[in-house]
């Protein structure tokens, strides 16, 4: 397993992430990667819900005057993301 050091760090987060720790009954390095796992979990969660708006924008409805190239421009966005 990879160690990484974080510096700069202040006193003040450094505070709260022991007392975090404590509340949690974990050691002061399983809180940070536990805050580091789940700040990247949500946001895959806004990732993934921006991509369903826009699969549901593009499935919803009847087909109207320019929904062809609203549909290319949702195409272009979610590999735009992807890349």
């Amino acid at each position: 397993m990879k160690t990484i050091a974080v510096k700069g760090a202040s006193e003040e987060l450094r505070s709260r992430l022991e007392a975090s720790a404590a509340r949690n009954h974990r050691s002061l390095n399983q809180e940070a990667l536990a805050r580091l796992e789940m700040s990247f979990a949500v946001e895959d969660s806004a990732r993934n819900k921006t991509h369903q708006a826009w699969v549901d924008e593009a499935l919803a409805g009847e087909f109207r005057p320019g929904s062809a190239e609203r549909l290319r421009q949702i195409a272009a966005q979610a590999r735009a993301v992807a890349t």
